[in-house]
């Protein structure tokens, strides 16, 4: 019996209108994810004007409480002294007293009112932060979509047994998306805010220079630890992006500098062996090796709860080994590896498998629960082995 023929031109059609109507609602997600956005930023702006106001009512309500104490030690002395006040002096005292302690139950009222708005609208924050990152994870699961949809339908007709390949193909643009949608978010949520704090305390410090120039000096030197906070975040995740140290002074150096920061933030000993290398290792496989190094040890940091970690790089004439090892909890390899290809739920461990698929070069990791875990990546150290390769 002969199969019904697939008319390509038509299942294309159908995938076009598909395409239209998906492209349609992403482009609708987008503008609700931004409208979300700016109603966050709005909501940033007003945090950071009401933590200002606090601070402001905080030092009336001091101010009035030393009041209200001087207050209630001069109505002690009254009544100690009754016969020495005049009936108009005891009167001005007590209201002077009232008043006092009047303006301060209404400032105390004020700040309890200010603190509980700054909290509703930090819980905001959180539940619109939640919102933004439920809209970019469907963002890009739609974007993963339609990069497939709007290449050659025809391979699907020819998967060969390869469904494995297109999976771990679909993991790869996903861990991209969300590498991309990470790098936004720092910069969103770090150096975006920092500035836009900056930018209303200018404003507040034009205020208090024009009362108080010492307080307004003050203001200016906080405002100047956001900026150089700002500086510092930006240059992290330019460091993040490609370490300029790379270009400078080298992979040793950039590596021995990384660990170094490690070893002090974290609870971890992390050894080297590096065999020194200059020109014999191409920039790009450098910077590859690099960024392998640096989500291995993530990875590591994160899951493996290793207190010790043996880090080698050799190399000869065509290929360059790196060798990673700790004694962390370890982990079943075919389990994990399964995960990774078909759930990609460690993004660290797909775009290690990428980079190195990308090169043509070879990645094994040996594990056994309780016992440690060893990666092994061997890349070419040029492009020329690939020719080479070829050719053989």
């Amino acid at each position: 019996m002969n199969k019904p023929k697939v008319d390509i031109s038509e299942v294309n059609n159908i995938i076009k209108k598909v395409i239209q109507n998906i492209v349609s609602s992403k482009e609708t997600i987008v503008n609700i994810v931004d409208g979300i956005r700016k109603d966050q930023e709005r909501i940033v702006f007003e945090i950071a004007a009401l933590k200002n106001e606090i601070i402001s009512v905080i030092n009336e309500v001091d101010e009035l409480e030393r009041k209200d104490k001087l207050m209630r030690q001069k109505l002690a002395e009254v009544s100690k002294y009754f016969d020495k006040y005049t009936e108009k002096d005891i009167k001005e005292i007590y209201d002077r007293a009232y008043e006092t302690r009047r303006l301060l139950d209404s400032k105390r009222y004020e700040e309890k009112r200010l603190r509980d708005r700054r909290d509703s609208l930090e819980l905001q924050i959180k539940k619109l932060d939640e919102n933004i990152k439920n809209g970019e994870k469907i963002i890009s699961q739609i974007s993963v979509a339609l990069k497939y949809l709007e290449g050659d339908i025809l391979p699907a007709f020819k998967i060969d047994g390869k469904e494995s390949e297109m999976l771990l193909g679909i993991k790869i643009l996903e861990a991209q998306e969300y590498e991309r949608q990470r790098i936004a978010r720092d910069i969103h949520d770090g150096p975006a805010q920092y500035v836009s704090s900056a930018v209303i305390r200018l404003d507040f410090a034009k205020k208090i220079i024009q009362k108080d120039l010492d307080e307004g000096i003050k203001e200016l030197e906080e405002l100047k630890r956001i900026l150089q906070t700002s500086v510092k975040e930006i240059r992290g995740i330019i460091h993040d992006l490609r370490p300029m140290s790379l270009d400078d002074l080298g992979l040793m150096h950039t590596i021995q500098e990384h660990v170094k920061s490690l070893i002090e933030q974290k609870n971890i000993n992390i050894s080297l062996k590096l065999k020194p290398i200059k020109d014999e290792v191409e920039p790009i496989i450098q910077v590859a090796v690099y960024r392998i190094l640096q989500e291995l040890l993530n990875n590591i940091i994160k899951h493996s709860k290793a207190k010790n970690v043996d880090v080698k790089l050799d190399f000869g004439l065509k290929y360059l080994m790196l060798i990673v090892c700790d004694d962390g909890v370890g982990f079943d390899v075919e389990e994990t590896l399964k995960i990774v290809k078909y759930k990609g739920s460690n993004y660290g461990l797909l775009g290690i498998m990428e980079r190195v698929n990308q090169l043509q070069g070879d990645f094994q990791v040996e594990s056994k629960k309780g016992i440690g875990t060893t990666f092994k990546i061997k890349l070419p150290v040029n492009r020329e082995v690939f020719k080479d390769d070829k050719e053989d």
